[in-house]
Parts: structure tokens; sequence; C-alpha cells
């Protein structure tokens, strides 16, 4: 009996130890495995680090198309206005009048950011029989309440005028319109105050109407 007891002890201790082992065994794996996914997520965060942080952004909606860079410093926007005019006349109790078509505006809009503080537009227009540039300036944000704009854009004068094309009721403005300029050659300081309640524009321009005609020689006399 006794002997048979020391055997049993040996194989239970024995059977104890490869246990122990074995748990070893899968706590070692358990920790490589850890190893490796932790090594992994390490080695996704530096992929992710090193990914230009300056991807352009890139949209499309009802501003037109718009390409930009990620810190917002550079930005193009491409757009449009297209209105066309058509008349035709029934001739009914003797009214005389000729059928025609007019492309009223054709008006590519090129605007956009430099340096996050600069815009600038460009708008020409090619509905009429002489194509020619409308809007052409650089406008220069200091503030929202401080801007200062430089080249051919709205003089600051008649809220109909300053409405633009595109959000005109009509393909014309009113016979009122013709009492204030329209677009002039100048500069003029600018801004909006007490979140945009408020807003002021004042400015010093060439003088002519429409720029039209705009050269020094009108004022030689």
């Amino acid at each position: 009996m006794i002997g048979s007891q020391s055997i049993t002890h040996h194989l239970l201790a024995d059977d104890t130890g490869d246990g122990i082992n074995g748990l070893k065994q899968q706590i070692e794996q358990l920790d490589q495995k850890i190893r490796i996914l932790e090594r992994n997520r390490e080695l996704e965060r530096e992929t992710a680090d090193t990914k230009p942080k300056d991807a352009p952004k890139i949209s499309i909606g009802e501003k037109g198309f718009s390409f930009g860079s990620a810190d917002g410093n550079f930005a193009i926007n491409l757009r449009g206005v297209l209105q066309l005019d058509s008349r035709t006349f029934l001739k009914d109790g003797g009214i005389k009048g000729n059928d025609g078509f007019l492309l009223r505006r054709a008006r590519p809009i090129i605007e956009g950011t430099v340096f996050r503080d600069f815009d600038f537009v460009f708008v020409p227009d090619f509905g009429g029989s002489t194509p020619q540039i409308f809007d052409a300036y650089l406008n220069y944000r200091y503030s929202r309440g401080l801007q200062v704009q430089l080249g051919k854009f709205k003089s600051p004068v008649g809220l109909e005028q300053l409405q633009a094309d595109a959000n005109l009721q009509f393909n014309e403005r009113s016979m009122a319109t013709d009492l204030v300029p329209n677009r002039d050659l100048g500069v003029q300081l600018h801004g909006e105050l007490f979140d945009a309640t408020v807003s002021y524009a004042a400015g010093l321009f060439n003088g002519v109407g429409d720029a039209r005609n705009s050269s020094n020689a009108d004022f030689e006399d």
C-alpha cells in the first residue's frame, strides 16, 4: 500500500506540473499575440501620421466647383451665370415687332483665396456682341469689419444695383438703377460690424459710368 500511494502521488505531481507548464505556454502565446496586436496598432498610427495632411479639398454643389488646400490658405471656385431672353410678338391688332432671341448674360465666374486673407474675383461676360470684363478685383480681409477692395467692381450705391444678377426676378433691372453708378475702377474700405447687423463702404472711384472709356484722357481737359 505504501508503494502504491507513492506512485499515485508521483503521478499527481507530474500531472500538476504538466498543467502548470501548459498554462505558462498559453500565457506566453497570449502575451505574444497581444504584443503583435499592439505593434500593428503602432504601425497603423505611424502610417496615419505619415499620410499627407495637406490633401486638397474638392467639393461640387450649389456654389459651383471648389478646389482648395486643407489649411484654407488657398482656394478657387468656379461657377457661372447664364440668362436668356426670347421675344415673340403675336402680330395681333396691328402690333409690329420683330421676334428675337438674346443671350443676355453668359458670365463664367472665377473666384478664390490666396494666402488666406486675399480674395479675388474675375468675371468676363460673353453675352453681348463684344466680350468684356465685368468684375476684376482683389479684396484684403484684415478682419470681417475691416477690408480693402481694389479693382473693377460695383460702386456701393443703389440697393437694386448691388443685388447679384443671379438673384434678379427678371433679366433687367428697373430704370431707377440708371440714376446710380454701376461698375467702376476704384478702391474702397468696407466691412461688417456687430455680427453683420451693420455694414459700411466708402471708396474712391474713377468716375466713369460702368468703367467705360476709363482712361486718363478723360481728365486731361
